[in-house]
């Protein structure tokens, strides 16, 4: 594969030191190695590779793959979920987790301030929480395998949009013209992140902005 290449992929994802497995995007996997979630859609993921959009040791392996080619890799902390970090590490008085009837306990995974911390122990009436990933530190082991390289230039406008934007928007694609419908509720970051992708990977599309609303005589053009 080569950067900028549009891949499908599923893979196996397990921790080294133990052999767990912690993430796939097959069910049958899932529900062998018991992670299996009901509400959890599994389905191959749809990347760029080489746009960062993955773990760097899965991005670096597929440079090195082909198409119907499967590969276990082993991935150091420095290019999975990086390194511990001791400062990520703070305590926090037991009562400020009474004022809000919660009671915390070890291995709980815990959401303060849009940020998710562990729970390590509690003990003197201080809680030790963990705002580390949870896979930091750990050597890591995907079996990766590349199901398809995309060609088709509104499947991958659809998974760029996916990839920045977490959902597909409205856009009408003509002679090289990317018209975007713009929703306000969408972070203006977001938005030139996705400019951004779509300039740098789709490079048959020569212009591409946002507009207020798609004219109605144009629908018949629509792409979703």
């Amino acid at each position: 594969m080569q950067k900028g290449d549009f891949v499908e992929i599923d893979y196996v994802a397990k921790i080294m030191e133990t052999n767990k497995v912690f993430d796939t995007t097959m069910k049958d996997k899932a529900k062998e190695y018991q992670i299996y979630k009901e509400s959890f859609k599994y389905e191959p993921i749809k990347i760029v590779v080489g746009a960062e959009y993955v773990i760097k040791g899965m991005d670096e392996a597929l440079y090195k793959m082909n198409v119907g080619e499967e590969r276990s890799i082993e991935i150091p902390p420095e290019k999975g979920f990086g390194r511990r970090d001791p400062k990520l590490i703070v305590k926090v008085p037991l009562r400020e987790f009474r004022k809000h009837n919660m009671s915390p306990r070890p291995g709980t995974r815990i959401e303060i301030n849009g940020r998710w911390a562990t729970v390590r122990n509690v003990s003197s009436g201080r809680v030790n929480l963990d705002f580390n990933h949870f896979l930091a530190g750990r050597n890591l082991i995907y079996d990766i395998k590349i199901n398809s390289k995309i060609e088709d230039i509104d499947e991958k406008i659809k998974i760029l949009m996916r990839l920045n934007m977490g959902a597909e928007l409205e856009y009408i694609l003509e002679e090289g013209d990317l018209k975007i419908k713009d929703k306000k509720d969408i972070d203006d970051i977001l938005k030139e992140n996705l400019l951004k992708a779509i300039k740098d990977y789709i490079p048959e599309i020569k212009n591409v902005e946002y507009v207020e609303e798609l004219k109605k005589e144009e629908n018949k053009g629509l792409k979703a």
